[in-house]
């Protein structure tokens, strides 16, 4: 109950437990982290199958802490065999045992087929090895509105690859075993941008009277004010077109072109055993160490260059084909070392530590198209992916130690559990201090007037508190009442932090904000559980109250184009689940469930949208630089005689209006040049629908077993529709707001009319 999917496509959906997912649902894979990036994209796949899974365990409650402060929701956890804990029963043969599986999906043409064995080697040593084989093509759909109407949706197949092998040593007192495993995945990305020149004007890069050298080598380093007054893309095609029946993308849609695809390969590495009674007071110690190295790639589609898919290349752009666009890779290792004391009668507890350690970046790639030959392409390319562009995710490594904590405590027919996690982490990223030197060289040599403003490259540090204390009330042995309390807390991500640049399969421009503070939540939850000999029921209710939520926000939109930041409000979300089953039998059940789950995101400061002015005037920016050496159309030249005092702002300004020595100075409403209060239009940020929350399901389920052998099971489910949209009216700064006629900057335009922008807030 409460687990959905997120169907981005066929090769990347990802769970969402209670409307929450990603950052906030940690997924596992036999307790340690699935080191990928699949928090970072809906479009990323999760590095883990549960078709190799013995079984998907998911984790409600107290032990939530015992993995992440940052999932009240739940925590996922495949376990499989890939390390042995016992000698193998001899289901197959005298000491082997194993099994496989065949399935065929008439959808997507979709053929699976997974194996695994485990063997015993002498009286101690088992041995596991197991693979896996996905192929499945684009999947059917009733309709889909392309160029012509289409019965399949392009660029939803997908194509996985999985082998396995595992060895471990077992005792009387325990195990410890290693296993390597790699995965190779190759999946279409559907719905994706039409706008594959990957430009956007976002920040305000240094000028005259701005001085942050550095953004644009890093430009996560921005502040708000940093923004630029009118965001936008440079794409060449109409972004006005909307939305609908014959337009679902936003942009025109041509069937016959190729779609995009991600390849990923990732090489895991797991260390794991477990000794038991050891010493005296203590029942066992767990030992788990991962380390993962996961790439991908973002492959071009080589479409012709047309205006709907405008690229700045110097050749034709199907060369382009199978060529990677943007690079994602990850490198991590995890550690948790648990120590159980021996059970009392009362009594009964863990306590455990856990080190992590993640390198991850991504970076946009030069394609061959860019480039007016296959030498000078290839010539960039034994160089560096990111010479030429800033990186998407500044390499950065994100080290975190946590401390956790489980106690339970019983009491007659009550049960109190106290759990808690602390966690500090740090995020340094290594800074290329050539290039910043290099760029300041750079801004020292033109015209400014002021000093530069140096960044703040001090490491990113958090520290985060989690807690829970659930309490059981068993009424009678048919009845339990339950409730839990927890706090929680969650650091912000690297992605989140850092991320600056286009996104193809999301359709959108996203920028990080570094100076996001840690996410807070308090959540309730209450459920009742009877268990009779026929009738079984159970159900609960969950409250989430969060506090610095971080969302996605859309700063600006171009047709189905967005340019988003990431922000703060608070957020509540709210849900019921339940099911009842009804046993007839040994052998039969039938089960009706459902659940709902809505959200809220809090209101936003309001803003002050663009000053109203009247007019302009022509005036130096400073008297310093009135000595400013400038050739005869007042920009910057050192070798000239001649200055800025030389001609009045006014007859530099008949010369050449975008010149060094002068600029226009508003004239506001009021009549003033300084701007007053009354000369702003502010506007206000509303609470509004949380995004992309599921919508309530209800169903029927029946399962039934034949014999030792066979069982099977069906299952109807009703999905309703999910009409909880999420507006607003503006992110952190309004769009430019200009009279019609007026191009996109004209400074002959006047804006004399005062009218509040409504945009859509939809985040990702």
């Amino acid at each position: 109950m409460g687990v959905h999917s997120n169907p981005f496509d066929g090769g990347s959906s990802a769970p969402v437990v209670r409307g929450q997912e990603r950052v906030r649902l940690k997924i596992l894979q036999n307790g340690t982290d699935v080191i990928d990036v699949s928090s970072m994209s809906p479009d990323h796949v999760v590095a883990a199958d549960t078709l190799l899974a013995e079984r998907v365990e998911l984790v409600r409650g107290a032990n939530t802490l015992l993995y992440s402060t940052a999932s009240p929701a739940g925590v996922i956890n495949m376990v499989d065999g890939r390390i042995p804990e016992r000698m193998p029963e001899g289901t197959i043969h005298e000491n082997m045992e194993g099994e496989a599986i065949l399935r065929y999906n008439t959808n997507s043409n979709e053929k699976v087929a997974t194996a695994g064995v485990t063997f015993g080697v002498g009286e101690n040593i088992a041995v596991r090895i197991e693979g896996l084989s996905r192929n499945a093509d684009e999947y059917k759909v009733p309709h889909f509105q392309a160029d012509k109407v289409l019965d399949y949706l392009p660029g939803s197949e997908n194509k996985s690859t999985v082998g396995m092998v595992g060895v471990s040593y077992i005792g009387d007192k325990g195990f410890i075993g290693a296993s390597y495993s790699r995965r190779k995945d190759r999946y279409g990305i559907p719905g994706h941008i039409h706008c594959d020149s990957k430009r956007e004007h976002f920040i305000k890069w240094h000028d005259l009277s701005k001085s942050n050298y550095y953004l644009p080598i890093y430009p996560h380093l921005m502040e708000d004010e940093d923004i630029y007054d009118n965001p936008h893309t440079h794409c060449s095609h109409d972004h006005e077109d909307h939305v609908g029946e014959h337009n679902p993308t936003g942009v025109p849609v041509n069937h016959e072109h190729h779609s995009p695809w991600i390849d990923m390969e990732t090489d895991r590495y797991d260390i794991r055993g477990e000794l038991r009674q050891p010493i005296a007071g203590l029942d066992k110690v767990k030992l788990s160490l991962t380390y993962a190295d996961y790439y991908h790639d973002e492959k071009d589609a080589g479409n012709e260059q047309t205006l709907d898919n405008f690229k700045p290349s110097e050749r034709q752009t199907t060369v382009d084909r199978g060529y990677a666009s943007s690079i994602f890779t990850k490198k991590g290792f995890n550690s948790r070392l648990e120590f159980y004391h021996t059970p009392t009668e009362r009594l009964s507890g863990m306590i455990g530590v856990q080190y992590q350690d993640q390198t991850s970046s991504a970076g946009e790639a030069y394609l061959p198209s860019y480039f007016e030959s296959e030498e000078e392409w290839q010539k960039a390319q034994s160089q560096n992916i990111n010479q030429y562009r800033p990186y998407l995710l500044v390499p950065n490594t994100n080290k975190s130690f946590s401390v956790f904590g489980l106690e339970q405590f019983k009491l007659d027919n009550l049960t109190f559990e106290v759990v808690a996690r602390y966690e500090k982490q740090k995020t340094p990223i290594d800074y290329e201090q050539h290039l910043l030197d290099h760029a300041l060289e750079y801004f020292l040599s033109k015209a400014h007037v002021k000093a530069p403003d140096h960044p703040d490259l001090s490491t990113y540090k958090q520290s985060a508190a989690s807690y829970v204390g659930p309490a059981l009330w068993d009424i009678t042995p048919e009845y339990r009442l339950s409730f839990t309390y927890s706090h929680n807390e969650r650091i912000p991500s690297p992605m989140e932090l850092y991320y600056q640049g286009g996104h193809l399969a999301t359709s959108s421009f996203g920028h990080g904000n570094k100076n996001l503070t840690k996410e807070k939540s308090d959540n309730y939850e209450i459920g009742l559980t009877h268990t009779g000999d026929k009738l079984s029921y159970k159900g609960s209710a969950y409250y989430s109250d969060f506090d610095n939520y971080i969302f996605n926000e859309n700063i600006a939109k171009e047709g189905n184009l967005y340019m988003r930041r990431y922000n703060q409000t608070t957020a509540k979300f709210y849900g019921l689940e339940g099911e009842v089953t009804y046993q007839p039998n040994m052998n039969h059940s039938i089960t009706l469930f459902g659940d709902m789950v809505r959200g809220k995101i809090g209101a936003l400061p309001d803003v002050k949208g663009r000053l109203m002015h009247a007019g302009r005037k022509w005036g130096y920016f400073d008297d310093d630089i009135k000595e400013l050496t400038v050739n005869e159309y007042g920009n910057y030249d050192d070798t000239s005689d001649l200055t800025c005092s030389s001609k009045t702002p006014e007859e530099w300004g008949q010369i050449n209006e975008s010149n060094d020595c002068s600029t226009t100075i508003n004239v506001y409403k009021n009549g003033k040049t300084i701007a007053g209060e009354k000369d702003y239009d502010r506007l206000a940020r509303h609470a509004t629908n949380a995004p992309r929350v599921p919508p309530s399901r209800l169903g029927l389920r029946w399962q039934g077993y034949f014999g030792d052998n066979w069982s099977a099971n069906a299952e109807f489910s009703h999905v309703f529709s999910q009409n909880k949209v999420t507006t607003s009216t503006i992110a952190i700064k309004p769009k430019f707001r200009r009279p019609e006629g007026c191009e996109r900057i004209d400074s002959d335009c006047v804006v004399s009319e005062n009218k509040p922008l409504t945009i859509s807030r939809v985040m990702w």
